[in-house]
């Protein structure tokens, strides 16, 4: 069973902040969405990071990442590869 957004974000019911529209229109887990509809989510959160940082890394090395993963990565790895990285970025700074 997963946990409610209130256990991972700061919302307050009644707050009128994003995560309360989501909680209120989709659930606390956001039960009320597909899996496409949650990943796309994931998708749009990423790119959002992605854009608020400078780019750091070298661009051939991220194109071969991202073709190793396409290519090579079984899917049922996909989300525990996600639950490893974002554990770690949950330890590094973000600009702001």
């Amino acid at each position: 069973m997963s946990k409610p957004i209130g256990y991972f974000c700061a919302v307050t019911p009644g707050d009128g902040s994003f995560l309360d529209h989501l909680q209120n229109k989709y659930g606390s887990q956001l039960e009320k969405l597909s899996k496409v509809e949650k990943l796309h989510i994931l998708n749009a959160l990423v790119i959002n990071l992605i854009h608020a940082e400078p780019l750091q890394g070298n661009a051939e090395t991220i194109r071969k990442l991202q073709i190793g993963i396409h290519e090579r990565l079984p899917i049922d790895d996909h989300l525990s590869l996600i639950d490893a990285i974002v554990n770690q970025l949950k330890h590094q700074s973000f600009q702001r």
